[in-house]
């Protein structure tokens, strides 16, 4: 069945937390794209070849992962995001997307992430690339964050009852 968009949750785990981290759930987001990770190609056409080149599959180049979100200066999510965008920290978060199919949060445990089995997750890593804001006739101030991934992402489906 397919899952609706409302009541999707998106966190990430903030290493200037406490000890091992903390747990940030971004708030007032719109719109959310994890980006790609698309397989490179490798050209092996050989000089002999006088129709079509021929290619194998080469290492992946993640992409970039955006998300709208409504600023909000009150909201501490939004200010992290900020101070990652504009900061000289060398910073690969990890990402954390909860779907609408269950509402239990991520935990952290010795450091490591726990994700509830509750719910369906996609996970990637990226770094906080820009925080822009933008300033339109009668709406609300908006944000496109724009995040570099690193690596591939993982879909993790719901365990059923």
């Amino acid at each position: 069945m397919s899952v609706l968009t409302q009541g999707t949750h998106i966190f990430f785990k903030d290493p200037a937390g406490s000890a091992g981290g903390s747990i940030v759930r971004v708030r007032k987001a719109t719109a959310l794209n994890p980006g790609a990770n698309p397989a490179d190609q490798i050209e092996e056409t050989d000089l002999e070849e006088t129709n079509s080149k021929q290619y194998r599959r080469g290492l992946r180049t993640p992409g970039q992962a955006t998300m709208t979100v409504n600023a909000t200066p009150s909201e501490p999510s939004h200010i992290r995001l900020s101070e990652l965008a504009e900061g000289d920290e060398d910073t690969v978060l990890e990402w954390f997307v909860g779907w609408s199919d269950g509402t239990d949060e991520p935990s952290i445990t010795d450091g490591a992430v726990e994700l509830p089995t509750t719910r369906t997750w996609y996970k990637f890593q990226a770094y906080v690339s820009d925080f822009p804001f933008d300033f339109q006739g009668n709406t609300l101030v908006a944000t496109q964050v724009t995040m570099q991934r690193s690596g591939k992402g993982q879909w993790i489906k719901k365990v059923p009852v």
